[in-house]
């Protein structure tokens, strides 16, 4: 029997569960044993950091990456299995994981010249891999294992990246000619702030940009989560929600986008319990084009903390997330904390400066005067406006105050 050493390959580390189908796996335990199949998982994270490494365009985060690992990990399982039986490499036997991951990577809009080269790039790190192993061989069967196993996975990756070509220019043929194409083009000029066709992206979307809206993304903790159950629970968190419509848009094989139209700017109370499985991120409430835009960049920022709760809203986290934003977020949220108090005249200018130095010196009248070279009462009566422009009194928690404050002085 061929390929001995195969079935001697064990994992080093571990501490990733496999990605790959329960029907892969099955064969691949059948077939090989669990040693080689940990092998290959523990590989196939290797395989798919190289490859984002060298390839940004493939990640993007969590599911991306799992998308992309469960891919490599079926094609190494599938290679290891030709390798031992010694089947001859084609097309057909490329693992349906590895056309599924394709097929995101058509609808992300990943050029096909770089799904070929993370091809490239994955068996060649699959090649350095089993080198490394039948390097430590005796001969005469180092020599032979190695010419045998160079010449059947570079057959392997030739075969690998004719069918990659075949299934991308298909989906890509079909996605393009697709009505959820066309609205996720319109989603995508919407959130990137280009300019569209209003009517005409209401019809193909069938959804009202004129009022409020309060985005939401839907994310399922598993890949082979199916689309209804995601599409499903947007829909139950939009009635949640009180909204009058929704609108959602796949956006990867376990994530959906959603949006929800209401009569009115307060957010509404979120009365839902998330299923095991799934985790919402729930944006601010905004009316309009640009606040369909923003409520959904409000609610991508929450997504980035649900690995620590089923559910997240943008109000919960925000001051967390200007860690990581600027600019015009930066400005949305000084906007939102100074109300009438973000005006750009140069009297609310003022007012803002005086509340800022106010809060700075422990809320001292007679401190920030001597600052400002005014007198306490001028500070007084400045402080007193300046909460009437905000519309409420001075929170007793002032950090998303101050920030705002801050932000606003930065801008302006």
């Amino acid at each position: 029997m061929l390929c001995r050493w195969l079935l001697g390959l064990r994992a080093q580390g571990g501490g990733h569960p496999p990605a790959a189908s329960p029907a892969t796996l099955a064969f691949a335990r059948e077939t090989l044993g669990d040693g080689p199949m940990g092998w290959a998982v523990e590989t196939a994270v290797w395989m798919t950091q190289e490859v984002i490494r060298q390839v940004p365009a493939y990640g993007g985060g969590r599911m991306p990456f799992e998308t992309l690992r469960r891919s490599v990990e079926a094609s190494v399982l599938a290679a290891l299995a030709g390798l031992f039986l010694d089947a001859r490499p084609s097309p057909e036997l490329v693992p349906v994981e590895a056309v599924e991951g394709n097929a995101e990577l058509v609808r992300r809009g990943v050029p096909l010249d770089l799904v070929l080269r993370g091809v490239r790039i994955g068996h060649a790190c699959l090649h350095q891999r089993l080198m490394d192993v039948i390097d430590a061989e005796p001969e005469p069967a180092r020599t032979s294992e190695s010419h045998r196993v160079s010449e059947v996975l570079f057959s392997y990756a030739d075969a690998h990246a004719s069918r990659m070509a075949e299934e991308y220019i298909a989906e890509r043929d079909r996605w393009q000619a697709s009505t959820e194409a066309a609205r996720h083009r319109i989603v995508d000029d919407i959130v990137a702030g280009r300019r569209i066709d209003q009517g005409m992206a209401e019809r193909t979307l069938e959804y009202e940009l004129t009022r409020y809206h309060l985005a939401f993304v839907v994310t399922a903790d598993e890949l082979d989560t199916p689309a209804e159950v995601l599409r499903r629970f947007a829909a139950e968190a939009a009635r949640a929600m009180d909204g009058r419509s929704v609108l959602t848009v796949q956006a990867g094989p376990s994530d959906v986008w959603g949006w929800t139209a209401l009569l009115s700017s307060p957010t509404p109370r979120l009365d839902i319990k998330v299923p095991t499985g799934l985790r919402l991120a729930v944006g601010p409430v905004a009316y309009g084009v640009a606040g369909f835009r923003r409520s959904h960049l409000g609610a991508k920022d929450a997504q980035e903390f649900l690995a620590e709760t089923r559910l997240c809203r943008y109000a919960d986290i925000r001051v967390r997330s200007l860690l990581h934003a600027g600019g015009e977020r930066a400005r949305w949220f000084a906007e939102e904390m100074l109300g009438g108090l973000a005006d750009g005249d140069a009297r609310v200018a003022e007012l803002r400066e005086t509340l800022r130095v106010y809060l700075a010196s422990g809320r001292s009248p007679q401190r920030a005067g001597e600052v400002l070279h005014v007198s306490r009462n001028t500070v007084g009566y400045r402080v007193k406006r300046a909460e009437e422009l905000l519309g409420h009194p001075l929170p007793d928690d002032l950090l998303e105050l101050r920030l705002a404050l801050e932000i606003a002085r930065t801008a302006h």
